[in-house]
C-alpha cells in the first residue's frame, strides 16, 4: 500500500503558490513541418463543453457550480486530460444553466464521482474528431495520427487544434471514443492551482453578491424572530420614509416551507436604504402552534422520540433476547444541537422578470431547481428562463435550497423591475435550514468474541418531514451504518420530531450527526473491553476482503480492506500511543474512506487541538492540491462546529443572529492538519464533505483521553471545555 500524497497545511501553501505556472509537457516537435498561419476564430464550439480558438487554444466550460470545492477547475482537468491539450492553454468558463451539460448541481460530493467517465468521453470525442480532420486533410488513416500537446501529427506533419476545428465541428462526435489508459495521464493527478485563485486573492472574482444588472433596485428582506410566525400587522410608515425606499410588503410563507419561509420585503434604489429602512418597519407576528421554546424543551422531546422506538430500520438476530442474558448492559445517550451554515457569503440573488422571459443571476448549489421554481412562480415557460450561477462563497447545504431566490423572483414580479436581494446576516440566521438537532441511545452487549448485541434509537427533527418528504428517516438514520452486519445481533429504531425550527442538509446530512454518535461509543466499548481503539474496531472489521451492504449515499456496498487500510496509514502516520491525548475514528462516508487521528493537549483545563492525522481513500485523486483544501476545510469547519456552535434558543428566538453571538473557530485555534491520501485507481469518489464527520468522535475521544470525561452533547462550549 502507498500513499499517494501527504501534505501538512504548510506544504499546502507551498504548493499553491509553486504550481501556478501550469503544466509544462516537454514533447519535442522538431523537424515537423512549418505550421500555416492560425484561422481567425475565436471559441468555436466543437461540442458543449470545449470550444476551440484560431490559435490553438482551448476554452473549456465548467458546468457545475463552485462552492469552494473545487469543481471549476478539477472538471476542466478531466477534459483537458482527455483532449492532450496542455493546461497552460486552457481557459477555463463557468457554464450557464444549459441542459446539454447535464445535471448541473452541487451537492453530496457527487461532482467528480458522476462526471468523471462522462467529462473524460466529453474530451475524448473532440480530440477522436480533430484526429479524423487532420487524417482528411492529409490523406491518411486516423489511426495512424496521434495527439500531444495540442497537436494532431502524421510523420513530418503537425496541426494545432485551431487548425482543425473548423473541419472538426463539421463531423460527427462519437459517442464512445476511445480514452486514456490512466497510465499516460498527464493533467490528473497532477496539481494545479484554482483556475480562480488570483482573482479570489485580488479580490476581483465576482460571486453572487458583486453581480449587477442594469435598471437593477435593491431589496431585503425582515424576518420574524420566531420561526414560523406569520404577520399579523406591519407599519410601514417610517420606513417609507427613508429616502429612495420604493415599497414594502409581505411575502407569504410557502406551502412548502423548503421553497420559502416569507417575511417582508423592503425594496429600495440603494441597499442602504433596503437596510436602513428594514430596521424601521413595526411587525406584530403569530406565534405558530407548538413551537419550541428552549433548548433543554427540546432536548426532552428529542429523548421521548428515541424512548418511542417508532419504526424499526433493522433487526437483525435477537437483540432483546442478549440483552436479556447479559451481565451487564452498556448505554450511553448521545446529543447534537442546531446548528447554522453560517456561509460567508449573505443569501442574495438577482431576478429580473419580464413579461416573456425571466432572468436569474446568483450563487446556488442548484441552478436548475431555481430555474424551475421561477418557472412555476411566474408562468413563464422554462425555456424562456436564462439562469447564470456565480462562485458561491459558501454553500455547505444551505444553497441546495432556493427560498431566497423564490424571494427575488416574486419582489420583480410584484415591482416589475430587476431586483438585486441581499439578506443581511441577521435574516440569514433568522431563516437558515439548520442541521436537524437529535438524539441517539445507545445499548451494548460484549462477549469475549466482541459486541454480542447492539441497538441505536434514534429521534431527529426530520428534514424530510419538514420539507413533506418521505421517507421520514432519510439523511438522518442509516441502518447499513458500521457496525451494522459487523455484529450478529443489531437493531435501529428512528422516530421523526415534528419542528417549528427550519431544518436542511448541512455537509453530510446526517452522517455528521451519526458518525459522532457511533464512533464515540464504539470508543467507550473499546475501553469497556480494555482494548485499544484501533485493534477494537480492525478485530470488527476483520482481515476478509468483504463487499458489506449499504443502502444509502455511497452505497451501494464499502469495502472493508479499504477501510482498514485507511486505519492502518492513518495509525502509522500518527504516531498512535506515543504519549499524548490522542482520539480516533474511521468510517466510509459518502463512497471514500477516512480515519482520524486528533491530538489534544489540557492548558489552564480548557482543551487545545495540537494535531490532526487524517487518511483518506476517494478513489483517483484529480487534483491533488484541491483535494487537499478539501479535507483541510472540512476538518476546519467540523472543529468550529464540535468547540462552539449551537442554535441557543430564548422564547423560541434564536439568541445568536450574528457572529457576535454565534461563535465560529478562530484563525489562531487552527491546528495542524496532516493529510494522507491512499493511492488508488478506483473510481474518483466523493471528498467535498467526508473529512467533516469523522473529525467529530476522533476529536471527542481525545477529549475523554485528557480529561476523562465522556462528552455525550455538543459542543465542547457547553461543559466548559473551550
Amino acid at each position: 500500500m502507498k500513499e499517494q500524497l501527504t501534505t501538512s497545511r504548510r506544504g499546502f501553501l507551498k504548493l499553491t503558490g509553486i504550481a501556478g505556472g501550469g503544466l509544462m509537457l516537454g514533447f519535442n516537435l522538431s523537424g515537423c513541418d512549418s505550421l500555416p498561419e492560425n484561422p481567425d476564430f475565436v471559441n468555436l464550439e466543437i461540442n458543449a463543453f470545449i470550444l476551440i480558438n484560431g490559435d490553438g487554444t482551448v476554452t473549456l466550460r465548467a458546468k457545475n457550480p463552485d462552492i469552494g470545492q473545487g469543481v471549476k477547475t478539477s472538471l476542466p482537468m478531466i477534459l483537458a486530460e482527455e483532449l492532450d491539450i496542455p493546461w497552460k492553454k486552457v481557459k477555463v468558463e463557468q457554464a450557464e444553466l444549459d441542459g446539454r451539460l447535464g445535471s448541473q448541481f452541487a451537492g453530496g460530493s457527487t461532482g467528480v464521482k458522476t462526471n468523471y467517465e462522462n467529462l473524460r468521453k466529453a474530451g475524448a470525442a473532440v480530440k477522436d474528431v480533430l484526429i479524423r480532420a487532420a487524417a482528411d486533410q492529409w490523406e491518411v488513416q486516423p489511426s495512424d495520427c496521434k495527439t500531444a500537446d495540442g497537436f494532431v501529427m502524421h510523420a513530418s506533419k503537425r496541426l494545432h487544434y485551431g487548425h482543425l476545428a473548423e473541419a472538426a465541428a463539421q463531423l460527427e462526435l462519437n459517442e464512445d471514443p476511445p480514452l486514456k489508459d490512466p497510465s499516460q495521464f498527464d493533467i490528473i493527478g497532477k496539481s494545479q492551482p484554482d483556475v480562480d485563485l488570483k482573482e479570489i486573492v485580488t479580490g476581483q472574482a465576482l460571486y453572487g453578491i458583486d453581480q449587477e444588472i442594469e435598471g437593477m433596485v435593491y431589496a431585503t428582506i425582515l424576518k420574524p424572530q420566531v420561526f414560523g410566525s406569520k404577520a399579523v400587522s406591519i407599519d410601514a410608515s417610517e420606513a417609507k420614509k427613508v429616502t429612495g425606499v420604493i415599497d414594502v410588503f409581505e411575502i407569504n410563507q410557502s406551502d412548502n416551507p423548503a421553497n420559502g419561509l416569507g417575511g417582508i420585503a423592503i425594496v429600495a434604489e440603494n441597499q442602504w436604504a433596503a437596510f436602513k429602512a428594514k430596521g424601521l418597519v413595526k411587525a406584530e407576528w403569530t406565534s405558530p402552534k407548538g413551537f419550541i421554546a428552549s433548548n433543554e424543551q427540546l432536548k426532552r422531546a428529542l429523548d421521548q422520540g428515541a424512548s418511542s422506538k417508532s419504526t424499526t430500520l433493522k433487526d437483525e438476530g435477537n437483540v432483546s433476547n442478549i440483552f436479556r442474558n447479559t451481565d451487564e448492559l452498556i448505554e450511553a445517550k448521545y446529543h447534537v444541537p442546531f446548528i447554522s451554515h453560517s456561509q460567508m457569503e449573505p443569501m442574495n440573488f438577482i431576478a429580473d422578470v419580464q413579461k416573456d422571459k425571466v432572468i436569474l443571476i446568483g450563487p446556488t448549489q442548484t441552478p436548475g431547481s431555481a430555474a424551475a421554481s421561477a418557472s412555476n412562480i411566474t408562468g413563464v415557460p422554462r425555456e424562456q428562463i436564462q439562469m447564470k450561477f456565480t462562485r458561491i462563497g459558501g454553500g455547505f447545504g444551505r444553497r441546495l435550497l432556493n427560498d431566497y431566490a423564490n424571494e427575488a423572483v416574486i419582489i420583480s414580479q410584484k415591482i416589475q423591475k430587476p431586483v438585486k436581494l441581499v439578506w443581511t446576516r441577521e435574516s440569514d440566521f433568522l431563516s437558515d435550514y439548520y442541521r436537524p438537532a437529535g438524539a441517539y441511545h445507545f445499548k451494548a452487549a460484549l462477549s469475549d468474541k466482541g459486541i454480542e448485541a447492539m441497538e441505536v434509537n434514534i429521534c431527529t427533527t426530520s428534514r424530510y418531514l419538514y420539507r413533506q418528504s418521505t421517507p421520514a428517516h432519510g439523511t438522518e438514520a442509516f441502518p447499513d451504518q458500521q457496525p451494522a452486519g459487523m455484529v450478529p445481533n443489531f437493531k435501529v429504531t428512528y422516530s421523526p420530531l415534528k419542528s417549528n425550527i427550519p431544518v436542511g442538509a448541512l455537509r453530510t446530512p446526517g452522517v455528521n450527526a451519526t458518525t459522532y454518535a457511533y464512533q464515540s461509543f464504539m470508543d467507550e466499548l473499546a475501553e469497556k473491553a480494555g482494548i485499544d481503539p484501533i485493534e477494537f474496531q480492525l478485530n470488527l472489521i476483520g482481515t476478509e476482503d468483504r463487499d458489506m451492504p449499504y443502502d444509502d449515499h455511497g452505497g451501494p456496498t464499502y469495502n472493508t480492506v479499504r477501510l482498514r487500510n485507511v486505519i492502518e496509514l492513518v495509525r502509522d502516520k500518527s504516531g498512535w500511543g506515543e504519549g499524548s491525548y490522542q482520539g480516533f475514528a474511521a468510517q466510509m462516508v459518502f463512497g471514500s474512506y477516512v480515519a482520524c487521528i486528533v491530538d489534544v493537549s489540557l492548558v489552564d483545563g480548557k482543551i487545545k487541538i495540537d494535531k490532526v492525522n487524517i487518511a483518506v481513500d476517494c478513489g483517483r485523486v484529480i487534483n491533488p492540491v484541491g483535494a487537499n483544501a478539501q479535507v483541510q476545510g472540512g476538518i476546519t469547519d467540523a472543529i468550529s462546529a464540535a468547540l462552539y456552535e449551537s442554535l441557543e434558543l430564548q422564547n423560541g428566538a434564536p439568541i445568536g443572529q450574528n457572529f457576535d453571538r454565534y461563535e465560529k473557530l478562530r484563525m489562531t485555534e487552527s491546528p495542524e492538519v496532516d493529510v494522507h491520501f491512499i493511492n488508488s485507481e478506483e473510481a474518483p469518489q466523493g471528498l467535498g464533505e467526508p473529512s467533516y464527520p469523522i473529525l467529530f468522535p476522533a476529536l471527542i475521544n481525545a477529549v475523554y483521553q485528557a480529561t476523562g470525561q465522556r462528552v455525550r452533547e455538543l459542543p465542547l462550549k457547553k461543559h466548559n471545555l473551550v
